[in-house]
């Protein structure tokens, strides 16, 4: 609750007396507690008539439209006589109470009008009632404007309620005078309270179009730096092997040509793939039913062009919690490579280390030398040795077992001694015949 300090000294409120022993008593009047401020209602005296208080003390709490605020006395003092009591209401500089100081006479003090007709000689008038009478408040009418009766005619926004009944209860009919400084040329209450000399004119701040604050205000955040992750290589899902096949290419020209008949490469290689299967899983069937090849025209050509077999029952099952039972994995894939021509007078190379070689000869660097051919003397005349130059060139092929996760055929033994037994019976492939 706001406080306010009312001021009822001599010098600015006219006091009034009967006798010499009154001299002190003045008058205390409804104080304007806003600079448009009219009238105001007294909620409660705090103090009641014939007591005394101090400088400070809550004389009285008044009641405006806004706020209920308490009124504090200025000096000691005692409450002569109470004017107007409590839920009454009165305008303001409007006497409401009578005070006076110690040792005054309070058995006949009367109301100021009847007072001012008995007195001899009234005091000075001050400086400041003066000017008070000189700026009188503006007369409120009785009755509000009817309106029907206001002229709307030139306004760009309509009212607002408290602007409509500020304009009917002041009779302001011609509502182009007042100077409008609202958004858009809407009138707002300071502008009518400003039309009718209450408060200064002063405009109203431009309206913001956005929350947001300038953009020199704002501070952006800088872009954390992003977190790069790195990506391990997948082990491989596969496990593979080079092995020579001029021994099985020599077999199958011998069986074709004595017997009249057509017998591919890929099918010594299945029938190689499924004994080993019957090698290495104890329930492996004992036909080559558990090998699919993918036969085609190119099969048959004198050329070998590879091949592809599905090996089923080789890869260990997988356990169904569901159902609580193992299911067959999928089958492992047999994969044969095209056939190479390999010098069968150095060790053979895998497909890495072959390419390694490329690379860095396209980098430029010298391939190795070979080693330096023996000479030997016979009877004064040099002659080469060639017991280091390469033999004829033998036929290889690439046999990749391939299937499952990444990583897991590696650690699957059963994977390893199949393709280790598929390829003893291809070096070997006479013990195919038997």
């Amino acid at each position: 609750m706001h406080r306010f300090l009312a001021r009822s000294s001599k010098a600015c409120i006219a006091g009034f007396h009967t006798s010499a022993s009154r001299a002190a008593i003045s008058r205390f009047n409804m104080p304007a507690m806003s600079p448009t401020m009219t009238e105001g209602t007294i909620h409660q005296w705090k103090i009641q008539e014939g007591e005394s208080f101090s400088a400070g003390d809550v004389l009285l709490e008044l009641e405006t439209d806004k706020a209920q605020i308490d009124v504090e006395a200025p000096e000691d003092g005692i409450l002569a006589k109470i004017v107007l009591g409590n839920g009454e209401k009165a305008a303001v500089n409007t006497a409401i109470a009578l005070l006076a100081e110690e040792g005054d006479d309070l058995s006949n003090v009367e109301m100021p009008a009847e007072e001012s007709g008995s007195a001899s000689s009234p005091p000075p008038p001050t400086e400041e009632p003066k000017q008070e009478a000189s700026k009188p408040a503006p007369a409120q009418p009785s009755t509000p404007l009817d309106h029907h009766d206001l002229d709307t005619s030139k306004l760009k926004k309509p009212l607002s309620p408290a602007v409509l009944s500020l304009v009917l209860k002041n009779h302001i009919k011609d509502l182009g005078a007042i100077k409008a400084s609202g958004p858009g040329g809407r009138i707002l209450k300071g502008d009518v309270l400003a039309h009718l000399g209450l408060i200064p004119y002063k405009p109203a701040p431009a309206p913001r179009t956005s929350i947001a604050p300038p953009r020199e205000e704002i501070v952006f955040a800088k872009p954390a730096k992003p977190v790069v992750k790195e990506e391990k290589p997948l082990p491989p899902n596969f496990i593979s092997k080079q092995v020579a096949v001029d021994d099985l290419f020599a077999l199958r020209t011998t069986l074709n040509s004595q017997n009249r008949t057509n017998v591919s490469v890929n099918d010594f290689i299945a029938k190689a793939a499924s004994r080993a299967l019957q090698d290495v899983v104890a329930k492996a069937p004992k036909s080559t039913s558990g090998v699919v090849c993918k036969t085609d025209a190119a099969t048959f050509s004198e050329s070998y062009k590879g091949g592809s077999f599905k090996v089923f029952h080789l890869a260990p099952p997988t356990y169904d919690f569901i159902n609580d039972s193992y299911e067959p994995s999928k089958p492992y894939m047999l994969n044969v490579s095209s056939s190479k021509s390999m010098s069968s007078g150095k060790s053979a190379q895998s497909s890495d280390d072959e390419m390694l070689e490329l690379i860095g000869f396209l980098g430029g660097e010298k391939p190795a030398q070979e080693a330096p051919r023996a000479v030997r003397l016979t009877g004064g005349d040099a002659r080469i040795d060639f017991s280091n130059q390469p033999k004829a060139l033998a036929q290889q092929v690439e046999l990749k077992l391939q299937g499952g996760a990444p990583g897991k055929i590696l650690n699957d033994q059963n994977a390893t001694v199949f393709l280790d037994r598929v390829e003893y019976y291809v070096r070997n492939p006479s013990e195919l015949t038997v």
